[in-house]
């Protein structure tokens, strides 16, 4: 009797001790590519995980105009706030921007308003008034969290607000001037090496656009090889471990080079594989284009499996005290569908 009862307080304690390693677990949840437009069930998905935190990763909005002028983006930034549920906004949110909240479709430091639009979308976000994206040109940061005795370092790049001038979708977006053209310009290089040698553990870098894949013909940092070196380079020479989350393809996969890992989470509910979106692209592209666009059979050497084309959304669960990371692409049933344990 004495027996069964100490191991009915082992099993007991056993229990205990796992249910506080899952709840030692910080979650953060992760996506891009949000139409106001449409519905965003996908929230109701995610709301299930118990989040700690979300990292939009950029086309937050859709309020890009030919023009550039910023009259859509406000319109829009009205919508997607009464979109976005209230149990969300209670959570660390984090944010970049890419094209489409930007405010023209591919633009660069050429956009005329970048400015203006800096400030809507910093008053979308609530920021602070203190915050120093208020006074700077272009919107990075970086902001370092404390999970038990991890020190967790999120950078946010700016992936738009400095990026030189390419041509058009048909040139595979060739830079206007190759001799003198930047991903970030040079101020926010400066920035960025100073924010890489922060104390840390760990580092989560916010890139709106992919950083390791290089043979598709969409937008990614290869349009600049020198500059994707560069980025790498400097990811390498520092000893604390580098996870890349990136967006903006409406697919989905893990990429991984030497000791960097990087997940694409997109989209979150405008996914390539939708019908309605597929004859929009058809419609607006050549027929020499077509099959090459909506078929998700996409292969790049740094690419782990098969790209995901349907709604998704990220999870990143960082085990603070064991020093790993279960990273995972979820659909909209909350159903895992890529996976990848990272230790650091």
């Amino acid at each position: 009797m004495n027996k069964l009862y100490t191991h009915r307080l082992f099993f007991l304690f056993f229990i205990f001790l796992s249910n506080q390693s899952i709840a030692n677990d910080y979650k953060i949840a992760f996506g891009s590519c949000l139409d106001q437009e449409l519905p965003q069930p996908i929230w109701k998905t995610i709301e299930g995980e118990s989040i700690d935190s979300f990292i939009f990763l950029g086309d937050n909005v859709y309020g890009d105009s030919v023009d550039g002028k910023l009259d859509k983006m406000k319109l829009a930034y009205n919508k997607q706030e009464k979109m976005i549920p209230s149990w969300l906004k209670e959570k660390d949110l984090f944010y970049i921007w890419d094209d489409h909240d930007y405010g023209v479709n591919d633009g660069g430091l050429e956009y005329k308003y970048k400015k203006e639009a800096q400030q809507l979308y910093l008053d979308f976000w609530n920021s602070k008034k203190d915050d120093k994206r208020r006074s700077q040109e272009g919107t990075y940061f970086n902001s370092i969290i404390n999970i038990d005795d991890l020190k967790l370092n999120i950078i946010g790049l700016d992936t738009r607000y400095f990026r030189s001038s390419t041509k058009n979708r048909q040139d595979g977006y060739e830079p206007l001037d190759k001799e003198n053209i930047t991903m970030l310009g040079k101020d926010q290089w400066i920035w960025l090496y100073d924010a890489l040698l922060n104390e840390a553990d760990l580092i989560i870098l916010l890139s709106s656009v992919q950083v390791l894949p290089t043979v598709h013909q969409f937008e990614k940092w290869e349009i600049f090889p020198n500059e994707r070196v560069k980025l790498l380079n400097a990811l390498e020479n520092i000893k604390t471990k580098t996870i890349i989350l990136s967006g903006d393809r409406h697919r989905a996969g893990i990429y991984e080079y030497r000791d960097i890992v990087e997940i694409t989470s997109s989209s979150l509910n405008k996914a390539i594989a939708d019908s309605w979106y597929e004859k929009l692209i058809l419609n607006l592209m050549p027929k020499s284009m077509q099959r090459k666009f909506i078929d998700p059979k996409e292969y790049d050497s740094l690419q782990l499996e098969d790209l995901v084309s349907e709604v998704n959304y990220g999870l990143l669960k960082i085990d603070a005290k064991q020093r790993v990371i279960t990273s995972e692409i979820k659909n909209i049933d909350g159903e895992t569908i890529r996976k990848k344990i990272i230790g650091f």
